[in-house]
């Protein structure tokens, strides 16, 4: 009964970034999570942690996990089609790869259940307890896919104390975009209790495209989310939560700004290009040149010039768009055993994933993509946690878990003339199967010491089935029912580590840690059956010394780490050479060994002397090359160079977080509470070989800034709240991805400018 009284106690606690949750408290809170299995304060973790409640993802106004990496120095996310299959990199790793058969570098733990693919990262969060970002490898306790570090979103469950409780969230905001989000919740007797939760976001098209003109401006959102929860415990020893979940996503995703980079005259690139910027004014696209040469001699069609450079006008074909359903289960067991807790985590979630996407970004059909991919993922995990608060700490655990993926996409080059023209399909089925069974211990010895260490050995294998490429012009096939196989080999994965406590207020640490990203194939167009070799597991070993400590009767906190990684087998796109067509072909693969040194600083201060202000400042440092590796890259214009000794894509130097929020009262019954939050991020590359000046033309990103902002009023007793949003104050051009077609096409995925939106909600309670 005491790990359940104490699990329960943990939800009532409202978590926070290490900020403050009321406007006259003296201290920091003391924030839980349960990074380790167990519900612990984050200032007692050995781990770098950013965690997120419920209220301060709604004040920051992030409805989604792609929004949250702004708050978090040291973690980027990045999407190259607009939206729907976000890819998060932590502390530089990270793998470019956005087919769906392919898995994250940092694993995503929804309600305790890994999401086997990058475009499940697309559902919703809300009525959220908690979100957890755990930054580095995580092998031990989390196994597979975890070489970047985890993320755990934590939804917020019945309680069997207290009465019926409820909520609403609306807002209304710009482009006519507006969101609703209720729960409910509350006893069902003296051992069972039930919530309920669904939200809808809908509306806020903010795009014209030039292609289509007069027609409705493009960007709406179209989602819909619901959560069921039934909670019993029918002894004081045992509880078992069933969960029940679905939704559906018709969003428009954002059109791509296509970046212009050639002569018109020659169609090489153009001089701006070779100097490392595209020039609208100055340069082509690829649809001028087929335009101006073939289609229509001697007229170029539409100009980039015409296009807005903030993404409002741009010049792609009005496609994009989702298509997506989901549904899911969960059923978790806690069992006090007196010496432990047992619990069993079973979990199913089926995902259809269907879009269609503009890759040129211009008035042609030069590369249109129309895909669907159905998943099904489902996994069963046990583990036994020691109840003990002595010395020794233990937790043994076993999972298991299956994932499927069939798959069909066509690509439509119908227009595309100069480079190649037509029309294909392709299309595969891939299987995974994976085991583990893991362990971790913590002993404290000497005074204020302790000693902790995790293993981990997994057994994975993926079989990918019947994989085709066909032309549909010509009616023939490129690749016919191939079958490739993979098995995982680097099965050991953990951790040693030991820190101190001098004070109560303070603890340094020191670990080592393996982690690792299963290897797998590739799930684009491949042309040979070469292409789709599998490709190995990379390993990380990082090295890691770090504090945190409160200061000044907890009202200072300073946290920090660095860090180093021994990155092996990195993953990326490489050249090859390949027997079947005796030359080289690009394929994912294992581009060598990289080394990544960083460092990390966290700061949160509440002012004595200012009553209800609290700062906070998060910023990141990294150097992250390759080192050692034999692959050639070709820049946009096919020149070979090495890629070893170049810096790592998705990976910028500095990166920065900041907030500060004024909490005052208005008189004995009314609050006012401002918050603004900064985030900064230095210039960067999408490619591993950001070699040359041309590199970046096509496939770099400035540095940028992002200011938003919130007003928000609330009467004492915390029942209502109406707010006035802000976001990207300064209006600036910033994309989230900036990617290129393989096929002539360059684009960036603009992000949404200066919006404001108006927000209220109300509580019963």
């Amino acid at each position: 009964m005491r790990a359940i009284e104490f699990s329960r106690a943990v939800l009532s606690v409202a978590v926070a970034t290490a900020l403050i949750g009321d406007a006259h408290a003296n201290e920091i809170e003391e924030v839980t999570v349960t990074a380790q299995k167990r519900a612990e304060s984050a200032q007692d973790v050995p781990i770098a942690i950013s965690a997120f409640s419920g209220d301060q993802l709604d004040s920051l106004g992030t409805a989604n996990l792609q929004e949250l990496t702004e708050h978090i120095a040291g973690a980027e996310l990045f999407d190259d089609r607009g939206a729907g299959q976000p890819t998060w990199v932590i502390r530089g790793v990270g793998l470019a790869d956005f087919n769906s058969n392919n898995t994250p570098t940092a694993a995503i733990y929804y309600d305790e259940q890994y999401l086997s693919s990058n475009v499940l990262g697309g559902i919703g969060m809300f009525d959220i307890e908690r979100v957890e970002v755990l930054k580095g490898p995580q092998g031990g306790l989390y196994g597979r896919n975890t070489s970047g570090g985890a993320v755990r979103v934590v939804s917020a469950r019945p309680e069997l104390e207290g009465d019926f409780n409820a909520s609403v969230t609306t807002s209304y905001g710009s482009w006519g975009k507006s969101t609703l989000e209720a729960a409910a919740g509350g006893s069902l007797g003296a051992s069972s209790a039930f919530r309920i939760a669904a939200m809808t976001d809908q509306g806020g098209g903010w795009q014209d495209s030039l292609a289509t003109p007069g027609d409705d401006e493009h960007g709406d959102r179209d989602f819909s989310a619901v959560r069921a929860q039934l909670l019993f415990a029918p002894t004081d020893q045992l509880e078992v939560l069933l969960k029940l979940e679905g939704g559906r996503d018709d969003s428009e995703t954002s059109l791509g700004l296509a970046r212009a980079l050639y002569d018109p005259e020659t169609g090489d690139f153009c001089q701006s290009a070779w100097q490392g910027r595209a020039d609208s004014n100055q340069c082509a696209t690829l649809a001028n040149l087929t335009n101006a040469w073939i289609l229509s001699p001697g007229n170029p069609g539409l100009l980039p010039s015409q296009q807005e450079r903030d993404g409002s006008a741009v010049l792609s074909n009005p496609i994009n768009a989702l298509d997506n359903a989901w549904s899911g289960f969960n059923g978790q067991l806690n069992w006090d055993l007196g010496f432990a807790t047992f619990t069993s985590i079973s979990a199913f979630l089926e995902y259809e994933n269907n879009q269609i996407f503009d890759f040129d970004g211009q008035p042609l059909r030069l590369l249109h993509e129309d895909g669907r991919a159905d998943l099904e993922s489902w996994s069963q995990e046990f583990r036994l946690v020691s109840n003990s608060q002595g010395n020794s700490t233990w937790l043994l655990g076993a999972t298991y878990a299956e994932d499927t993926i069939d798959e069909f996409r066509i690509a439509d080059l119908s227009d595309n003339w100069l480079v190649f023209p037509g029309t294909t399909e392709r299309g595969f089925a891939q299987e995974s199967k994976s085991w583990a069974v893991y362990g971790q211990w913590e002993q404290s010895f000497a005074e204020n010491w302790r000693f902790s260490s995790s293993l981990r050995y997994t057994a994975e294998d993926r079989a990918l089935r019947d994989a085709y490429h066909y032309d549909r012009i010509g009616e023939f096939a490129y690749i016919a029912g191939v079958d490739k196989d993979y098995e995982l080999t680097a099965n050991w994965s953990g951790h040693v580590g030991v820190d101190w406590q001098p004070s109560d207020n303070a603890l340094i640490y020191a670990k080592a840690t393996k982690g690792f990203k299963s290897g797998g194939f590739f799930g684009g167009f491949a042309f040979t059956a070469d292409e789709l070799e599998s490709y190995s597991e990379e390993t990380v070993w990082s090295y890691e010394m770090g504090f945190k400590s409160d200061w000044r009767e907890r009202s200072l906190r300073l946290n920090g780490a660095v860090f180093y990684y021994d990155y092996r087998d990195v993953q990326g796109f490489t050249q090859a050479y390949s027997e079947t067509i005796g030359g080289p072909i690009t394929r994912l693969g294992n581009l060598g060994d990289a080394e990544h040194l960083g460092a990390e600083l966290e700061v949160v201060w509440l002012p004595q002397s200012v009553d209800g202000l609290s700062l906070q400042l998060g910023t990141a440092w990294l150097d992250a090359t390759i080192t050692d590796s034999d692959t050639i890259a070709l820049d946009p214009a096919g020149r070979p160079s090495s890629i070893d000794g170049m810096p790592r894509n998705f990976a910028p130097e500095w990166s920065t977080s900041a907030q500060a929020r004024y909490e005052f009262a208005l008189n004995a019954d009314l609050l006012a509470a401002l918050q603004l939050n900064y985030s900064w991020r230095d210039a960067l590359s999408a490619r591993e070989n950001f070699n040359s000046d041309l590199d970046f033309a096509a496939y770099g990103y400035e540095g940028y800034q992002v200011v938003n902002a919130r007003l928000s009023l609330l009467p004492s007793d915390d029942r209502w709240e109406v707010a006035l949003v802000g976001k990207n104050l300064t209006d600036e051009v910033y994309f989230a991805s900036v990617t290129g077609d393989d096929v002539g096409s360059y684009l960036e995925i603009p992000t949404r400018p200066l919006s404001w939106a108006i927000e209220a909600s109300y509580r019963w309670q």
